[in-house]
């Protein structure tokens, strides 16, 4: 009898100091669930469609005198700048200057033709009339000496002359009036169409948008121009600028895109059309999706002394938050593989012995070796296709040499047994042994 209570008190020491020993292995519970493999990039918020304002083509030299503030909201048909051309306008008035010259030059000289055609027509109204006296004194001729017969034949002769003479210098004089008159007329047209062509241009100072969007002022190289002035750099108000040259830029913001970039090694496994999820933390953690929607063959250094080679690819946006500016950062998530209601187990709480994977399954204090075959897998977790049902307790460490369970178990037996049959089983070993002591 007091050996028997010597090896009960000894039994129960025992297996609380394997229990202590089994609470110092690290354990997982393992359940059915989604297998996720993904790639972790960061990217920036672009706008698909960017709308370049640009300076219009002004012969003169420009200076801008008003701009939107950068990341402003702009309206379609809003204002967003307003250049200075103090040589274009100085141009305008003086041709406005001149037209009005040219239009007084043409009015003048209609009222001097119009008042030589008056002389001319008077002169012919006279020739005529002295026409008709001759034609009264011809009634005589026939009764007038021969002298006086002839002097008054040579009279009307050379009023003949003198009407076809007036008639001609009439119309020769109207020719020259409406000539004269067409050529100024040509030179005014002219004249208007260059104002017309400033006016257009002096129009075109005057810049509005062309959508809606956030204001983001341009910046080129910077150089010096003939005289010392500095152009390009930085666009703000005061900047010295020239024909086509880039102002602003109005991004499209109701259709967004992520660009990210990602080494070598990744860029390989990613394919068109995969789910992404995206998260912009600087909006409230603002979280979306898209997928990606282009890879680019072009690769660059991520600096000049690495040798890692990265490559950019473009995600497409689901769902474009207001608040979502071009130029944000952005967290995205490749989805690379995904795999739904499966087992899924820690790569760490995989060992390999003798070429075959096992894991260790919690059996009450100790642990029990299960071969098991894995499926797709990653560097941190794998699909486990055969050896386990989904809801053992699992080592993430080789437990102790003590706590591991070497009876022989084929692997039905392990997958179809529970927890509570081991504990039976257990105990019943246990009495066995005091029921052998007590003989």
């Amino acid at each position: 009898m007091k050996y028997l209570i010597y090896y009960i008190l000894f039994s129960s020491f025992f297996l609380s100091a394997c229990h202590r020993k089994a609470s110092n292995v690290i354990t997982y519970n393992l359940k059915h669930s989604v297998y996720l493999e993904t790639i972790e990039a960061e990217g920036t918020v672009q706008a698909v469609n960017n709308n370049i304002v640009v300076t219009p083509r002004v012969y003169s030299g420009l200076q801008v005198a008003r701009l939107a503030k950068e990341g402003a909201f702009v309206r379609k048909g809003d204002t967003i700048c307003i250049l200075a051309a103090p040589d274009l306008m100085n141009t305008f008035e003086q041709f406005n200057t001149d037209l009005k010259k040219m239009e007084g030059a043409k009015d003048s000289l209609e009222a001097i033709q119009a008042m030589q055609l008056s002389l001319l027509e008077a002169q012919v109204a006279t020739n005529e009339a002295q026409m008709d006296i001759t034609m009264l004194d011809s009634l005589q001729l026939k009764f007038a000496p021969a002298v006086k017969q002839k002097l008054i034949t040579l009279e009307m002769e050379k009023v003949k002359i003198e009407k076809l003479k007036l008639e001609k210098k009439l119309a020769a004089q109207k020719k020259i009036a409406s000539s004269e008159l067409a050529q100024i007329g040509s030179r005014i047209m002219m004249q208007k169409n260059r104002i017309q062509m400033f006016q257009s241009q002096i129009n075109s100072l005057y810049i509005v948008s062309a959508c809606d969007g956030f204001v983001i002022h341009a910046e080129t190289p910077s150089f010096q121009i003939y005289g010392g002035s500095t152009v390009g750099g930085k666009i703000e108000e005061g900047s010295k600028v020239f024909n086509t040259m880039p102002l602003l830029q109005i991004p499209d913001i109701s259709k967004m895109q992520v660009s990210v970039e990602v080494p070598e090694a990744d860029y390989k496994r990613i394919n068109t059309d995969q789910r992404v999820e995206i998260k912009i933390e600087s909006i409230s953690n603002l979280e979306t999706t898209g997928k990606i929607i282009r890879k680019s063959l072009a690769t660059k250094n991520r600096d000049e002394k690495s040798a890692i080679k990265s490559y950019e690819v473009i995600l497409s946006v689901d769902s474009c938050d207001s608040n979502m500016k071009p130029g944000l950062s952005a967290l995205c998530r490749i989805i690379i593989d995904e795999v739904k209601d499966t087992i899924v187990v820690p790569s760490a709480a995989i060992f390999a012995k003798d070429s075959t994977k096992i894991v260790y399954v919690a059996n009450g204090n100790k642990f029990l070796p299960v071969p098991i075959e894995t499926g797709t897998s990653n560097s941190s977790e794998s699909i486990v296709s055969k050896g386990l049902i989904g809801n053992e307790t699992i080592a993430l460490m080789e437990p102790p040499y003590s706590l591991v369970s070497h009876a022989a178990k084929s692997k039905n037996s392990l997958k179809n047994k529970s927890e509570s049959h081991v504990r039976d089983t257990l105990k019943k070993d246990t009495l066995n042994k005091i029921v052998i002591l007590k003989k």
